[in-house]
């Protein structure tokens, strides 16, 4: 049995993700708000637990941290699927990227030795977008975004290599869920890749890959993605003398 903590793991992605994994393993899923967490983790079962928490604000972070080193010994898979539909560009930065951040290095003491799951985007859009910093419409900032958590689990890799953690984002394939309007009205609820990523042995020394939503590893552009771009563009945004 693995300790597993899901950030946005109430709704959508993250908690169709929880659903699969609580089989067999002891769960603990993230969210802004009670009252859904709660129901979550109730019709979740016995090995779900639930924090609140609003990942964007730096005083929450400091809080998850500390419950979670009062709750468990250590994490095994750290999964971060937390993020919204941003309105502008700063709310893309803080909660769909530094937040992702954050948390990483807050809780990377935890987990040690362990693995830790990006949630992204289409392969073909991570790949296929250029690295932007302009976020002036929808378009541009879903560009943004998908490109710039690539670069952030690329230096994570790097990063966190000192704590021995395997650091990889996959995309979970279109699942039904209120982040978009074209999601809302999709009938998929699974997410098999997750499961995959977490305990297929041929994947347990891999760190720095994007995986697609049937668990294959894509080939990233590595003129794009690489570290000394990725320091380079996120230093923008995170510290990254962390």
């Amino acid at each position: 049995m693995k300790n597993i903590v899901i950030t946005g793991g109430t709704s959508g992605v993250g908690l169709s993700i929880a659903e699969a994994l609580s089989i067999d393993n002891y769960v603990i899923i993230i969210g802004r708000h009670k009252e859904k967490g709660e129901a979550s983790a109730r019709r979740l079962g016995k090995s779900v637990t639930f924090i609140q928490a609003d990942l964007s604000m730096p005083h929450d972070v400091n809080r998850l941290q500390n419950h979670l080193k009062e709750t468990i010994d250590k994490i095994d898979v750290l999964i971060l699927s937390a993020g919204v539909f941003p309105n502008n560009g700063r709310e893309n930065i803080t909660q769909n990227l530094m937040s992702h951040y954050n948390v990483a290095m807050k809780v990377a003491p935890l987990l040690q030795s362990g693995k830790l799951l990006l949630v992204s985007g289409n392969p073909k859009a991570v790949n296929m977008v250029p690295i932007c910093e302009k976020q002036t419409n929808y378009l541009e900032r879903a560009a943004w975004v998908v490109t710039h958590k690539t670069l952030l689990m690329i230096y994570l890799s790097e990063k966190l290599k000192i704590y021995h953690i395997k650091v990889n984002s996959f995309f979970p394939g279109d699942v039904q869920s209120n982040l978009m309007p074209y999601t809302r009205n999709l009938t998929n609820k699974e997410v098999p890749v997750a499961r995959h990523l977490v305990f297929e042995p041929s994947v347990n020394q891999k760190s720095g890959a994007f995986f697609d939503s049937h668990g294959h590893e894509v080939q990233l552009n590595e003129r794009k993605y690489n570290f000394v771009a990725a320091e380079s563009v996120l230093s923008a945004y995170i510290n990254t003398t962390y």
